[in-house]
């Protein structure tokens, strides 16, 4: 199915002006059809779970900032989808900034990046080190020891739980 087609199909019972906002978004972003199906389900979603319209979310203060940033037509619709993602799952969106606050409180340095898994799923982090010199590594071991041996490593172990 074409993004035309998709459009017509999916917003037949929107109005005109409904319609249209969308198609202006289309035409500006150029999502391929199956990104906009994803778009779609969520603008359902928004609306079954608010008790509006599926469009009402298009003039939010997020999506039209990722709308108007600079950038590529994929970057922006990257940041578009991202922002409406966050606006359908608020819940796994707070987790997310709370466990990437909880990192950035370790103060681990650039070299180490500790990342959930996706959507949290599996309870399970991935702790990445980049290192050019052996220095390098045992500073980045150190300060994950330093990070264990004062309990810190436990607040983004409970926010996997929660």
């Amino acid at each position: 199915m074409t993004r035309d087609q998709l459009l017509a199909a999916r917003t037949s019972a929107w109005t005109d002006d409904e319609r249209a906002a969308l198609v202006a978004i289309v035409a500006t972003l150029r999502p391929s059809a199956h990104h906009l199906g994803d778009a779609l389900d969520w603008l359902d979603d928004l609306a079954a779970r608010d008790g509006g319209r599926p469009a009402s979310a298009l003039d939010r203060p997020e999506l039209q900032a990722a709308l108007a940033a600079p950038g590529s037509a994929p970057d922006r619709w990257k940041r578009w989808k991202e922002a409406l993602r966050r606006l359908r799952y608020p819940r796994l969106a707070a987790r997310e900034r709370a466990f990437a606050a909880a990192v950035r409180a370790l103060d681990l340095g650039r070299n180490v990046a500790i990342a959930p898994s996706p959507a949290f799923e599996g309870g399970r982090v991935t702790v990445t080190i980049r290192a050019a010199t052996v220095d390098e590594l045992v500073a980045s071991l150190d300060r994950l020891a330093e990070a264990r041996a004062a309990d810190d490593l436990a607040r983004l172990f409970a926010l996997l739980d929660a």
